[in-house]
């Protein structure tokens, strides 16, 4: 069963590259949101999640675990999602990148995660399968809320759904069941390193439109990288710059 599904992925991988092949890979300072106004209703009940359940665990969590061990536990669940770079940079054909995050998932095994025996001398590029996408020139399309996961494009949030599907078919199920529950720390870890951005967003007079520069311009750099950077020097984009001042 995981053999086919394997397969299955392997060939919608393939249609997506005969049909990127045709295309140029264009970075756009547009925003295509469509949906805004189901989306502003998303961003308002997803932000009284936040307040009212995240948040507060978030703040507990960072005011009563020691920064020791909350890096630990960073560093382990960057260790549970690394087969999910693995995977996408090969696909990717990023051989470098393969090799090394292979190198580091499997030493670092030794400690599931929790210590990084590297000591962070091995640099690695977090990529999934939205990243994959991108690299084979499919469109991002329109910006999506969506409950409880948040912004995403909807390129990328597409690729979220894969990633899961196909690490769930490729993984081992001790490590497919120790994803699933770790899930809700990794929010709250998430959550606990970004409170900061979080509370300036939601300070701003127009949080989901602030939410909405923030997350595009982050997720596209992490996408094209320089390619991105060097685009936003020729054309800046005047919402971000006007918004994250």
């Amino acid at each position: 069963m995981k053999i086919n599904s394997f397969l299955s992925c392997k060939l919608m991988v393939l249609m997506f590259i005969l049909c990127g092949c045709s295309s140029n890979n264009i970075i756009t300072s547009e925003t295509k949101d469509p949906f805004e106004k189901l989306n502003r209703k998303i961003f308002n009940f997803n932000k009284k999640i936040d307040q009212k359940i995240v948040a507060p665990i978030g703040s507990a969590y960072e005011e009563n675990i020691p920064a020791a061990a909350r890096n630990a536990i960073g560093s382990h669940l960057d260790w549970v999602d690394t087969p999910s770079t693995i995977f996408n940079s090969t696909i990717q054909m990023d051989l470098k990148n393969t090799i090394l995050s292979s190198a580091k998932f499997m030493l670092n095994g030794l400690t599931l995660g929790f210590y990084d025996l590297d000591k962070g001398e091995t640099a690695i590029k977090k990529k999934d399968f939205g990243s994959t996408l991108a690299k084979f020139n499919v469109p991002e399309g329109p910006f999506l809320m969506v409950p409880i996961l948040g912004p995403k494009m909807t390129r990328d949030f597409t690729g979220t759904i894969w990633d899961k599907y196909i690490m769930t078919n490729v993984s081992s199920d001790s490590l497919n069941n120790l994803t699933l529950l770790e899930t809700p720390l990794e929010t709250i870890d998430t959550r606990s390193k970004i409170s900061k951005t979080i509370d300036n967003i939601y300070e701003s007079p127009d949080p989901y439109v602030k939410l909405r520069s923030y997350y595009i311009q982050n997720r596209r750099n992490k996408v094209y990288g320089k390619n991105y950077v060097d685009f936003k020097n020729n054309k800046s984009d005047e919402e971000f710059e006007k918004l994250l001042e």
